[in-house]
């Protein structure tokens, strides 16, 4: 062993450290005494000796460092023997691979709702429909939505509504859905129970169970009589009223004398005549309502001239439409009566005169004047 690093090297490799743990604390210890040793030799040998202590030195270095290296197949044998009781904390692995692409569920599309089954059309009769019987004691009132007033139908009067009530054909009165709210909710009183049924004035329909239908002009008479009794059609309706409960009382007088039909014609035209010439012209307001004695559809429209067309009734308001006898809007009951003679049937406010079996002509008063020169067609 005159050359220690040959020595130690020789050693080394023979007992490969990497592969066994042969480096122990005593083998360092026996390393250091052999340097201390080999201090006291010659000074030929310290020379020696102090190039081995430096190889020895890097040595140790190195199988320290590689001890302590994280472990693998050739390292951390030295952490391994030192700690090899202690818990190991190790990161896991991190995989290199690309990530797997998974097929990922299509979402489902937006489920469609089906829109509601809409109501079968009604048929047959109003009254069929209604939760209460038509003839049933009752009590009907008009609500008006706008002012919030409420507006009793008299009871000589409630046959007005429950008419159309029971003869308005809903098949041919279907009338466009309103788009608006009612002006006016028809209520009716029954027992303890009252039932509501929405009304609009301007079309003249009601709404039932979702759908809407016409009702009569007469409907449409007593509805502006009560909310709007100014209205053209609101004196019309009190005129013809008037007359109705006289004629019920009755509190006529009866002549049984057939006028000739041109002397009651209103500038030279009958009922159809006039009929032809409105069909010309165009209304400045019209109100569709089913006529319940004809069973058809048609309307009350009113002209910029003064007349006014209900069922089978034209009425003139102006003193410009007169008979060949100049009876017209205005006259007194006695000018009426020297010119045309007596009428076929009187009362107070309504004198009318027969054209062949039917009354066709009749006179309106007010105040003992002429209001209204009317002209109606027989059914």
């Amino acid at each position: 062993m005159s050359d220690p690093k040959t020595e130690w090297m020789r050693k080394l490799k023979a007992t490969d450290p990497l592969r066994k743990k042969t480096f122990t604390p005593e083998k360092m210890e026996a390393i250091a005494m052999k340097i201390v040793d080999n201090k006291n030799r010659s000074p030929r040998n310290k020379q020696r000796s102090r190039v081995a202590a430096y190889v020895a030195g890097a040595v140790v270095a190195a199988v320290l460092i590689i001890g302590f290296l994280p472990s693998g197949s050739y390292t951390g044998w030295l952490l391994n023997m030192l700690g090899s009781d202690s818990e190991k904390h190790t990161a896991p692995p991190v995989s290199t691979a690309p990530p797997i692409a998974t097929e990922q569920p299509m979402p489902e599309p937006p489920k469609e709702t089906a829109p509601p089954a809409e109501t079968a059309p009604l048929t047959g009769k109003l009254r069929e429909h209604l939760p209460f019987n038509t003839e049933s004691e009752m009590t009907i009132s008009i609500h008006d939505n706008q002012s919030g007033k409420d507006y009793e139908i008299p009871a000589d009067r409630k046959y007005v509504i429950l008419q159309s009530m029971n003869w308005v054909d809903l098949e041919a009165a279907k009338a466009p859905k309103a788009e608006s709210p009612a002006s006016v909710l028809l209520r009716f009183t029954v027992g303890d129970q009252t039932y509501e049924i929405p009304y609009w004035l301007e079309s003249n329909t009601v709404e039932w169970q979702g759908q809407s239908f016409y009702m009569n002009d007469r409907t449409l008479l007593l509805a502006y009589g009560l909310l709007q009794p100014e209205s053209q059609l609101g004196i019309i309706d009190q005129r013809f009223e008037q007359a109705r409960l006289e004629q019920e009382n009755e509190q006529m007088s009866r002549r049984s004398y057939v006028y000739e039909s041109d002397r009651l014609e209103v500038n030279g035209k009958d009922y159809d005549g006039w009929e032809k010439e409105l069909a010309q012209l165009t209304p400045v307001s019209k109100h569709k309502f089913y006529d319940t004695g004809t069973e058809k559809m048609d309307s009350v429209r009113q002209y910029e001239s003064g007349i006014v067309t209900l069922s089978l009734t034209l009425v003139f308001e102006d003193s410009a439409f007169q008979t060949k006898d100049k009876i017209r809007v205005g006259l007194t009951d006695t000018e009426v009566l020297e010119a045309l003679g007596k009428p076929n049937h009187k009362s107070a406010s309504q004198w009318s005169y027969t054209i062949g079996d039917f009354s066709r002509f009749h006179l309106y008063f007010q105040d003992g004047k002429v209001a209204f020169v009317v002209m109606t067609t027989p059914l």
